[in-house]
């Protein structure tokens, strides 16, 4: 129930792979509703691209997400498999 309310609060939220091009600016979008469906899937990984300064003053979190520097992406985009489902989220 916690996540679902956490999801609530997210102002925008993008469905996208590594490969895709301009980083998600072609991605498309999903809904909490839909994010909140596949939660429990083995091959999503959720990503707070949100600023550090922005993360750290905010009390809402999805558990599990990890923070990335989202200006860095070259230094976690690796970390990641391509077949991987990637939510990235800033709220």
């Amino acid at each position: 129930m916690m996540r679902w309310k956490v999801l609530l609060g997210l102002v925008c939220l993008f469905f996208i792979t590594i490969a895709m091009p301009a980083y998600g600016k072609d991605a498309p979008r999903i809904s909490t509703k839909q994010l909140n469906a596949i939660l429990d899937s083995p091959s999503l990984v959720i990503l707070d691209v949100r600023t550090e300064k922005d993360w750290n003053k905010s009390d809402r979190k999805i558990v599990g997400a990890v923070r990335v520097d989202p200006m860095d992406v070259d230094s976690w985009a690796k970390d990641y498999a391509m077949d991987e489902k990637i939510v990235l989220y800033c709220a």
